[in-house]
């Protein structure tokens, strides 16, 4: 290949790339390639890139705009930053869980943003705002996008501001408290605090989701019975509101505001004068939890930690759901007085867990290890230990296939062998598991493992009073029996009488009766608040019209005024919250019909299951979600057997990101977004440039399969769909063509190579300990980087598992 070649195929490259030791390979392409965003667009200037009018228009301006704020570190990246490819955007505009396909997000709303930005800076994140309120442009704020009801997808496209590079994690291990930036994901978090020693108090069960996303939606999780709610245990919050302004709220009422080029801390009793001063009406942190992004971007939270607990673990079966909740009751009551307060109180249907038990029975024919290390690296988990019933005193044997079961953790081995002495007088008389007692505590990160039998799986997240659950429970199994579903649910209860009920049940997003699938869950929403005092946990974008629900007649009022003051165009997060915007006649008129249209459905499924049954039938066979141009639909309960297939079984966790060494990098998702490409070839689309791109960047590590909840063949997958892009190409055998392809992976080798967050932070490779560095050369292809280091661990400390070496080992 011709030096002249390399730089017309990709701009900004140095000349004789191929032909420099790999040091200065290294030196010279991170020069030019400050961020692996460039390959997407070939190195081109902003208004030379293939993307719509408006969004070059849009990008030009906003790059122009953040030059300045740049400048400080991060301008070499900015245009690469700012991002226009039109794949990467139409990633955007969904969330977790199952695709809600085109009518969601082309019609009724335009989820696919003119462009995405992800600010490095407090500067950066606070030009881009400025830019948008300047012209009118809406902005979506999106963290890991792990929640389903449309809070981090855009409603009008604009901006949205990707928050993943605002990924600190400083840890103050003297004061107990840990600063968390809102793009940091908490496998990261956990990993950072497990090497200190030290936890956080309250988690959510989904390692690729943010600290900061997860409490502002709310932030019920683990821990909730023993430690509350997210916000109890954080103590500061640093927010830019959208008028501009840098304001760090403490739990104690102090405000940190800004004072012309300094900042000053006001008291408690003061805070509420510089809110209104400014025109708006006093926030406190309490506010924030719960608001969903729309009082301003959450920049980092400052939570307080403690020292790695040990946890002692029971899994209870009884023989009646009734008897489960009443020893739920009684451990509640007795809780602190007879022995301490579990940490986790929470009750698991009868299903939910036979269908667990189905994921297990897979995971061992494939030979799970029941060990710390799986599913998430025990030396990285939030506890030091985990103990089962048999160690702790407590008898334990095989279950009788109970009807219902509880879940009872203690954070400390001597508490939770105080409740296996007391086990003698819990009503109902359980049985103690005892394996399965460890292993469910140890697979609390894999809350959604269940959605490999689905292909799909859709959850009611409801707040119901404790005592109204053993009552809403039987009608909520009910509603979605007559729908022609079977409802696993998952109750996590609250010292404070809450509970947070989590109804989930499987679908199948191929099939055109998803749409009767789809409305089970606001359907037992509905009957939650009609009948049982519930309100939803998140409201998101699709539940927005039930925000009067959720906060009350004064606290959604309060809301509204709230968010005039602060942002009176509704520039940020439009559309959460605060009303539903639809676009279009068909929008309008569900926007205006949408609680009682759902009240209906409600009703029907509750009262006429029999007229459900053959609308079922007569809708099977329509087009769905997940269905694509060509792809067959298989028959009831066909195997997925090809990658593809399981592609649809992707859960959207993000938990491949979070250990993917390119979305480290660059953050760009690259497993998640492959995975969906998957989706859409077993549909019939063809590859794009921008999908041969992703594939070029994969190392091929194999790190999002190991971890992924959902059973993904990743690898298979990745190969699959690398044979249909080869075979896409103008002519793959061609000279040229292969010139390419290696440059491009030379490239990408060789930014990599250069870059220290990539060898230091993900491969840990220790400063100056390399004994060789070496390109492994594949048939035709330079795609993979060997990096062995004199470690005192060995070179095995730094193996990437990318198993370039299997194929062209001579003894296999």
């Amino acid at each position: 290949m011709t030096e002249k070649r390399v730089g017309e195929t990709i701009q900004g490259l140095p000349p004789g790339l191929e032909t420099m030791a790999p040091d200065q390979r290294a030196a010279a392409v991170r020069s030019a390639i400050p961020d692996l965003h460039f390959f997407f667009d070939a190195g081109v200037p902003i208004e030379k890139r293939r993307a719509p009018a408006r969004t070059l228009a849009l990008a030009l301006s906003l790059a122009g705009r953040l030059a300045p704020a740049a400048e400080g570190g991060g301008g070499a990246s900015l245009r690469e930053r700012v991002i226009t490819d039109e794949l990467i955007r139409g990633e955007a505009d969904r969330d977790q869980n199952v695709y809600l396909g085109g009518l969601f997000t082309r019609v009724l709303t335009r989820a696919v943003p003119d462009l995405i930005f992800q600010p490095e800076s407090l500067a950066e994140a606070a030009g881009a705002l400025g830019w948008a309120r300047e012209h009118r442009v809406p902005v979506t704020l999106r963290g890991a996008a792990t929640t389903a009801m449309g809070g981090a997808v855009p409603n009008d496209a604009g901006l949205t501001l990707d928050l993943s590079r605002l990924d600190a994690v400083e840890i103050d291990a003297d004061a107990g408290a840990c600063v968390v930036g809102a793009g940091a994901r908490l496998r990261t978090v956990h990993q950072k605090l497990a090497e200190a020693g030290l936890a956080l108090k309250v988690y959510p069960s989904n390692l690729g989701g943010t600290l900061a996303g997860w409490f502002a939606t709310g932030g019920i999780g683990l821990n909730a019975f023993g430690r509350g709610r997210a916000h109890d245990s954080v103590l500061a919050a640093d927010v830019l509101l959208p008028s501009g302004e840098h304001v760090r709220f403490h739990a104690d009422g102090r405000l940190d505001v800004p004072d012309g080029r300094h900042r000053k801390t006001l008291p408690a009793l003061a805070s509420p004068t510089w809110f209104v001063a400014h025109g708006v009406e006093p926030i406190t942190l309490a506010d924030l939890a719960g608001s969903e992004g729309v009082l301003g971007i959450l920049l980092a939270l400052t939570v307080a930690v403690e020292r790695r607990p040990e946890i002692g673990a029971f899994l209870l079966a009884f023989e009646r759901a009734g008897a489960a909740f009443e020893a739920a009751a009684w451990i509640a009551s007795q809780g602190g007085s007879r022995f301490p307060s579990p940490a986790n109180l929470k009750f698991i249907s009868a299903s939910h867990l036979e269908h667990t038990r189905r994921v297990w029975q897979d995971e061992d024919a494939k030979g799970w290890r029941a060990s710390l290390d799986v599913p998430s690296g025990g030396a990285h988990l939030p506890w030091t230990r985990l103990a089962g019933p048999a160690e702790l005193g407590a008898r334990a044997d095989a279950d009788p296939r109970g009807a219902a079961y509880l879940f009872v953790d203690f954070l400390d081995l001597a508490a939770a062998r105080r409740f296996a002495a007391a086990l003698g007088g819990l009503p109902g008389r359980p049985v103690t598991l005892g394996p399965e007692s460890v292993r469910f505590a140890a697979e609390r990160f894999r809350p959604q493992q269940t959605k490999r039998l689905g292909p799909g799986l859709i959850a009611a997240e409801i707040l119901v009073p404790a005592d109204e659950v053993p009552k809403f429970l039987p009608r909520a199994e009910r509603l979605a029996r007559n729908a022609g579903n079977h409802l696993d649910a998952e109750v996590y209860f609250l010292a404070d009488g809450t509970a947070l009920f989590i109804g989930g049940y499987l679908t199948d997003h191929r099939r055109g009766s998803f749409a009767v699938d789809l409305m089970i869950a606001p359907a037992l929403l509905d009957l939650a608040m009609r009948d049982h005092g519930g309100r939803p946990y998140v409201l998101g974008r699709w539940q927005s019209a039930y925000a009067a629900r959720k906060f009350g007649a004064h606290g959604i009022a309060r809301l509204r005024r709230i968010k005039r003051g602060l942002d009176p165009d509704a520039i940020v997060n439009r559309g959460v919250l605060t009303g539903l915007r639809l676009h279009g006649p068909l929008g309008r008129l569900l926007g205006a019909t949408f609680e009682l249209g759902v009240s209906l459905v409600r009703s029907l499924y509750d009262r006429a299951p029999a007229l459900v049954r053959p609308l079922r039938l007569l809708l099977d066979p329509l087009p769905a979600p997940a269905r694509g141009r060509g792809a067959p639909v298989p028959a009831a309960g066909a195997p997925a057997l090809t990658p593809e297939d399981r592609a649809l079984h992707c859960v959207n966790c993000g938990e491949c990101n979070t250990v993917c060494p390119i979305f480290h990098e660059s953050k760009i998702r690259l497993p998640q977004m492959l995975t969906h490409l998957g989706e859409a070839a077993r549909g019939g689309a063809a590859p794009s440039a921008s999908g041969s791109v992703l594939l070029d960047l994969c190392m091929r590590c194999g790190n999002c399969e190991e971890v992924c909840q959902a059973g993904i063949p990743h690898l298979p997958l990745y190969a699959s769909m690398q044979q249909a892009a080869d075979a896409a190409r103008p002519d793959p055998r061609s000279d040229v063509w292969a010139g390419r392809h290696r440059e491009r992976h030379v490239a990408i080798l060789a930014a990599l190579r250069g870059s220290s967050a990539y060898l230091r932070e993900f491969l840990h490779v220790r400063p100056g300990g390399y004994g060789k560095r070496q390109p492994v050369a594949l048939p035709g292809l330079v795609r993979y980087l060997v990096l062995r280091a004199e470690n005192d661990a060995g070179p095995a400390e730094t193996c990437i598992h990318c198993g370039a070496c299997v194929s062209v080992c001579p003894t296999h």
